[in-house]
């Protein structure tokens, strides 16, 4: 089965350029500083996830520019490897 990791975005996580994880969906994650891939816009990120179980976004703002009640999406594929698709609050 397929992890699914779905979050509206708050005012401190755009501001701040972050991404909060929930206890329960954390475990489904690298541990603390791996690195991992993520797919975003067609560009494959090497990210990972800090002390806080948060995954900074700031190197994905040169290909969206992330706002308020954004809705993020991060599936987990077969081969570890993530993917974040992003729909905006603006089109909901």
């Amino acid at each position: 089965m397929t992890m699914e990791f779905v979050k509206q975005l708050s005012p401190s996580e755009v501001k701040y350029k972050y991404l909060a994880l929930n206890k329960k969906k954390r475990v489904e994650f690298p541990e603390k500083d791996q690195i991992f891939k993520l797919k975003f816009k067609n560009k494959i990120c090497d990210m990972k996830v800090n002390n806080k179980d948060c995954i900074m976004l700031s190197q994905l703002y040169s290909a969206y520019q992330f706002m308020d009640d954004d809705e993020v999406r991060i599936t987990k594929k077969k081969d570890d490897s993530f993917e974040l698709i992003v729909n905006s609050a603006s089109s909901m």
